[in-house]
């Protein structure tokens, strides 16, 4: 009876140590590799079409030292050494199995081979050998980062031109003179265009300057040229205008989807300096 009461005695205790082993915090530990699959495509001839998307798989992933949500993307070169690359944004960033837009990677080879605005109409005649390599690190951790232990290829990738040129929206409204957003009417809209610029590209700023006549500033912005009611911005979805007072040099106003147009009766007459930021959806206006 003795000597089962201290086996039981140190089963307990052992039970204890095991338990107490299982209940350790996981532990952060610095990954040392992952790898890429080779693409199915390797050697196909590859075709760029805006609207398809492509696959680059990882084979293993990083160890972190736990059960960690992992971000993946991809670089991509035209030369095996990387010395000169872009990034590939993962359309499914927490995904292993990554997939990217042939429009992003046509952006990048053009990118990658100096064309620019100025080359518009320049055709591919061959197709391009094109590398890729993974980049994987989990948010928020200082030397996650980790770059693939390998370098993958789509050796006959035919690309088209694609070079990023600055978006713009349309004025609608006094002083153009509400002549309508159409297809038919892109022609009189080009003058009362407001841009990007041309280092923010993607932005969804918007600038422009306008010279409007005193008394007739009332005008909304649209983001395409289809009809009255779709893709409109100003005061309020209702579809009246909103009067303001435009004292002193500067206008701040909130921007909204609809029809509701801004109003300036005491608008002195001469150029205004607008613009429209659509990220954070808001306006100013400046009288130059």
């Amino acid at each position: 009876m003795k000597k089962l009461s201290i086996f039981l005695a140190s089963l307990a205790v052992l039970v204890g140590f095991s338990s107490c082993e299982d209940k350790k915090e996981p532990t952060y530990q610095n990954p040392t590799s992952f790898e890429l699959n080779t693409p199915e495509l390797q050697d196909q001839y590859y075709q760029l079409t805006e609207g398809n998307t492509f696959e680059i798989v990882c084979k293993s992933q990083p160890n972190y030292g736990y059960s960690a949500v992992t971000y993946y993307s991809a670089e991509v070169s035209l030369t095996d050494d990387f010395a000169e690359c872009s990034t590939l944004k993962n359309g499914n960033s927490t995904s292993s199995r990554m997939t990217f837009n042939d429009a992003d990677l046509a952006l990048a080879i053009c990118s990658l081979m100096g064309l620019t605005s100025d080359d518009e109409g320049y055709v591919f005649t061959s197709p391009v050998k094109v590398y890729f390599r993974g980049k994987a690190y989990l948010d928020g951790v200082e030397g996650s980062e980790i770059t693939s232990s390998n370098v993958v290829s789509l050796n006959q990738v035919m690309p088209y031109f694609a070079v990023p040129s600055p978006g713009y929206i349309w004025l609608v409204g006094q002083p153009e003179g509400w002549a309508g957003p159409s297809a038919a009417n892109i022609k009189h809209y080009e003058p009362w265009r407001l841009f990007e610029d041309d280092d923010a590209i993607g932005s969804a700023v918007y600038h422009g300057t306008f010279t409007i006549d005193a008394g007739t500033a009332m005008f909304r912005f649209y983001t395409s040229m289809t009809d009255w009611d779709t893709d409109s911005y100003g005061t309020q979805e209702e579809d009246n205008p909103i009067e303001f007072d435009f004292d002193g040099n500067t206008f701040n106003n909130p921007l909204v989807k609809g029809k509701g147009s801004f109003s300036f009766p005491n608008w002195a007459g001469g150029q205004m300096q607008q613009t429209v930021d659509m990220a954070n959806m808001e306006v100013t206006f400046v009288a130059l």
